[in-house]
């Protein structure tokens, strides 16, 4: 299966629809995970037939007030995954323990690491050619039953960061 993973569009569409109609026409995703700022730049998809999964920004008053979860829990193929804007204030301890793939946004840097067999990718931002010093990207992570793969893409389509782990019951580790 596989995932787009969006952050940090800032209302900027046209970024956000060309990284969508390429993850779909040449990636093949089959879900769309934004992780905030802005939770309405997604409109309507219907026509994408995809999944879509969503979290609020800091700026978004339903984020502010509570009426929108901050943070969402996923299963795909039996791996845990959490989806937030704000890392250090949405996720506790507790929820980064019962998580496998840990996703979010809000520096507007990308970033993939692994730690204690987690995933943590901040696919970074889309609001603009350049912010805090860093182009705008966009991931997509494929899960198989024996593999997880992530790819960090920059708006040429190129990937600029990429991880390649093996599931186990103990969590996710680099291939050799």
């Amino acid at each position: 299966m596989k995932i787009g993973i969006v952050s940090d569009t800032h209302r900027n569409r046209e970024y956000l629809i060309n990284a969508i109609d390429w993850m779909i026409s040449r990636q093949k995703i089959s879900s769309l995970y934004h992780l905030g700022d802005d939770f309405d730049d997604l409109g309507d998809l219907s026509d994408t037939f995809l999944e879509v999964v969503q979290v609020p920004g800091i700026y978004d008053e339903r984020y502010k007030n509570g009426s929108l979860p901050a943070k969402i829990f996923e299963t795909v193929l039996g791996l845990n995954i959490l989806l937030v804007h704000f890392l250090e204030k949405d996720a506790s301890p507790d929820d980064i323990q019962r998580s496998d793939i840990i996703l979010y946004g809000h520096t507007h840097k990308e970033e993939l690491r692994l730690g204690d067999g987690k995933l943590f990718c901040n696919p970074g931002h889309m609001k603009g050619p350049m912010e805090k010093n860093a182009p705008p990207t966009f991931a997509v992570l494929g899960i198989e039953d024996r593999t997880v793969i992530v790819n960090i893409y920059n708006m040429q389509f190129r990937s600029i960061q990429s991880m390649e782990l093996i599931r186990s019951e103990s969590g996710l580790y680099k291939t050799a």
